[in-house]
């Protein structure tokens, strides 16, 4: 969580500082932020299944302390940068060194009884919500009483420690197993991936995570520019405000991550994704129609409710389905399927935002979250381990549904 704080409490606030690079203009703003959304996420895209088979091979605490340090170091590269380029530049050096997020729910899902396994990765989620909602609570009054550098500098350090206090607290049972060393002296590297992909629900959970993260990519980068707008011209602490709206929300996320990750053990991860997935198209096309700040916040908060109930369920899917020793190069996919979303995300936002105006995106997230809502409900059936339902058993599953109606 600690990590989580630092990088949360510059990250919801890029666009503005974009702005802090002579580009005025809202929509310019906006461009840049989509482009470093997706610069970032295509960099994590490339780099995840690669960390997921280290953590397979050496240990999962390691890639967590990698991931912390790594991210720190890019996060205080951005105090130092003079121009949007070098900005950018620090950003894709983070999505590649970075995935935090990704790295602990390996760790915890290797170190969890299955059949507590939901719970205990909700617990995680919501600890990481928990994080995203403190940073930006503390980003935004550091941001206006000493700028942006010191924020960033404290953002780092932050992160850096936490990184340590992993390598110096956390304890592994790491057992490399004799197939992982089997796969890493005699196996084509894309073996295991093509292995994986043969698990039906795992190839329905890649294509959910995708269309989500995409979702989540496509709106964020709006968000502190609505805030912005509604506020007007002159508003004196917009950071600040911005930041308790994105704090409110993701504590919100957080209990609702919680709450959740048990109910997910209980009635079902298809009932609890389905719904969730609903709910945020809901509460994100009434986002499209506030008037005011407030109004704004109060939708962002219920908008968190749902969205943590969202973010749990597939880590815990991942968990259920995969065995043990190739979970990290699972999530590590499932990582790369999420930063292709946000690496694609953003710049759609972006584009829609521009084009047709900040609250069209809104709309067209709350589309988007139906669209993947009905995906799920149509393709995902109970979590199977089975290794042969793979892309054709799932197109043959479908052929039959269709003859059956």
């Amino acid at each position: 969580m600690m990590a989580i704080i630092g990088f949360q409490a510059v990250q919801p606030f890029l666009p503005y500082y974009v702005q802090e690079f002579d580009i005025a203009d809202l929509d310019e703003a906006l461009m840049w932020a989509g482009r470093m959304g997706t610069a970032a996420g295509l960099a994590m895209a490339i780099s995840s299944p690669i960390w997921g088979t280290v953590a397979d091979r050496y240990g999962r605490k390691p890639m967590v302390v990698r991931s912390m340090l790594g991210g720190g170091i890019a996060v205080i590269l951005m105090a130092y940068v003079q121009t949007v380029e070098q900005l950018l530049v620090a950003r894709v050096i983070q999505g590649a060194l970075a995935g935090t997020v990704t790295a602990c729910l390996t760790l915890v899902s290797t170190s969890t009884p299955r059949s507590h396994v939901g719970f205990a990765l909700g617990l995680m989620q919501g600890a990481f919500m928990l994080g995203a909602s403190v940073g930006p609570l503390l980003g935004g009054p550091l941001i206006e009483q000493f700028g942006y550098q010191v924020c960033f500098l404290y953002s780092g350090i932050t992160v850096i420690i936490a990184g340590f206090a992993v390598q110096i607290w956390v304890r592994e049972d790491f057992q490399r197993s004799q197939q992982v060393e089997t796969s890493a002296r005699h196996r084509l590297p894309g073996r295991d991936v093509w292995r994986l992909l043969g698990i039906k629900a795992f190839v329905i959970l890649v294509v959910s995570v995708t269309s989500m993260s995409f979702t989540f990519g496509f709106i964020m980068p709006v968000v502190p520019l609505f805030v912005q707008q509604l506020a007007g011209p002159g508003h004196g602490n917009i950071v600040s405000v911005a930041g308790i709206i994105f704090a409110a929300g993701g504590l919100v996320g957080a209990l609702s991550s919680a709450v959740m990750g048990r109910f997910s053990d209980s009635i079902g991860p298809k009932t609890v994704l389905v719904g969730g997935l609903v709910a945020a198209a809901a509460f994100h096309l009434a986002q499209g129609f506030a008037q005011s700040v407030m109004m704004l916040g109060v939708l962002f908060v219920f908008g968190g409710l749902a969205t943590g109930a969202i973010r749990p369920v597939a880590n815990a899917l991942v968990a259920r389905i995969i065995e043990e020793r190739d979970r990290g190069k699972a999530f590590g996919i499932m990582s790369s399927a999420a930063a292709l979303g946000w690496a694609a995300g953003p710049i759609g936002g972006s584009w829609i935002g521009t084009t047709w105006g900040l609250r069209s995106v809104f709309f067209v997230t709350a589309a988007l979250f139906l669209a993947v809502a009905l995906w799920v409900w149509v393709a995902m059936d109970e979590p199977s381990s089975e290794p042969n339902h793979g892309v054709s058993q799932m197109l043959r599953s479908w052929q039959r549904r269709l003859r059956s109606h």
